[in-house]
């Protein structure tokens, strides 16, 4: 994982990234405070960017796609949301100071670590801060709320629609999952074998074709539907 500060003033690519996200609404000379002691950070396709009951983090992404997921004591994970650029990770976390639930990078992912004892500290001087993050962290509550109802009372074929659309990456070649059946049945507490049936199911209705580099979705809009159970 490699560290970057932010010297010299805003990176353009953190900025890009602050101005689509929520804190977008916060005034500049607050976000310059809170840019001032950050770092941008890399995180390889795989590999953790924080971990469950460890130090909090606040982190920001401006490249790529994670996922924050919960895991069982023997080893099992569940997805609980995904997050690309623009999106904020880890607000349970930094409100709490730790969290059960960890994130890690789906594809290579740049992303900005924002110094949480600092925000927690203007969290104290600054209502328009702490009244911002109280609406998001409901809004990420309900996210994962409407996650864990489909993944509770939807078949497997609309869970696993659902999370291939959100895994879906822009190639040349269209939009492609790069991941394989393991890690899908992972995001959705499934096993392998169930997730190719619902797989083999997509392809010969044409939804999806399998490829080199990975599953190509060639019916995104039949794809959707599936996924929310129409």
């Amino acid at each position: 994982m490699a560290k970057t500060p932010l010297e010299g003033g805003i990176d353009p690519a953190a900025l890009s990234a602050w101005n689509l996200s929520y804190l977008s609404q916060l005034p500049d000379d607050l976000r310059d405070t809170l840019l001032a002691d950050a770092f941008v950070v890399t995180v390889p396709a795989g590999n953790t960017i924080y971990a469950a009951f460890r130090a909090a983090r606040f982190a920001l992404i401006h490249k790529g796609r994670a996922r924050v997921q919960a895991s069982s004591q023997d080893g099992r994970q569940v997805t609980l949301r995904y997050a690309g650029p623009g999106q904020v990770i880890g607000l349970p976390s930094m409100l709490a100071s730790i969290s059960p639930v960890g994130a890690e990078a789906v594809t290579e992912c740049e992303v900005i670590l924002l110094n949480v004892a600092m925000i927690q500290r203007q969290l104290k001087t600054s209502p328009e801060l702490a009244g911002l993050l109280l609406k998001e962290v409901t809004a990420v509550l309900f996210e994962v709320i409407e996650l864990l109802t489909e993944n509770v009372f939807g078949s497997v074929l609309q869970r696993v629609s659902r999370h291939m659309l959100d895994l879906a990456v822009d190639t040349p070649e269209g939009l492609v999952v790069q991941a394989d059946q393991h890690s899908i049945a992972e995001a959705i507490g499934s096993v392998r074998e169930v997730v190719a049936r619902a797989l083999r199911t997509l392809r010969e209705d044409g939804i999806v074709e399998r490829r080199a580099s990975g599953i190509l979705i060639t019916d995104r809009e039949q794809l959707t539907d599936l996924g929310r159970g129409v």
